[in-house]
């Protein structure tokens, strides 16, 4: 029997330092989980937080772009009628140029008519001017390729070389940018013989 007690008490101790052994490695164990849960819930919190600032700076270059865009629409959206446009405004004009000057002689249907042609063309010039749409009348200027369209040289010795002695149709443009470029006779030095 006192072999079997010494035995028990043997496996007993043995039984008791498994346990506090165990349970150290246990609470080991445990802190380490803890620590690594809170590292990962820190790495977690961090990208929550990267990936917020992220969507709102995200958000901000939408709205900034979208208010961009709403200004560029404003001020462009009628390009496209602006150039249609130009064609009725050139044959009134022509309609104008084309009707006598001595309107005293006329009927009074046909003064009646043109001077109607005449207030038609300057309520669309009006119009035109509301929306910042510019006539291009470059007549004595320095030929620039980037609103004008040469069609023709002439030499002359009047004035230099390179100036728009001619403006065969003129030029339009909306705000800064062209609707249809002047079309104009550039001038060049006379070639001595």
């Amino acid at each position: 029997m006192t072999k079997n007690k010494k035995k028990n008490s043997k496996e007993t101790n043995k039984d008791i330092l498994e346990e506090e052994v165990s349970e150290e490695t246990i609470e080991k164990e445990l802190n380490e989980n803890a620590i690594n849960i809170n590292e990962n819930l820190k790495l977690e919190i961090e990208k929550a937080i990267d990936d917020r600032k992220r969507a709102l700076a995200d958000a901000e270059n939408t709205r900034r772009r979208s208010i961009k865009d709403l200004e560029q629409a404003r001020k462009y959206g009628h390009l496209s009628f602006s150039r249609e446009i130009l064609s009725v405004v050139d044959s009134l004009e022509k309609a104008v140029l084309s009707a006598p000057k001595q309107k005293d002689q006329l009927s009074d249907e046909v003064k009646n008519f043109i001077i109607g042609v005449e207030m038609t063309l300057e309520q669309l010039k009006q119009v035109f001017s509301n929306h910042n749409i510019v006539r291009i009348d470059p007549i004595g200027e320095k030929f620039d390729y980037n609103i004008h369209q040469a069609m023709f040289e002439k030499e002359t010795d009047e004035v230099e070389q390179g100036t728009i002695i001619e403006v065969m149709q003129p030029g339009w443009s909306l705000h800064d940018r062209l609707l249809r470029p002047a079309m104009v006779g550039v001038s060049k030095k006379k070639i001595k013989q």
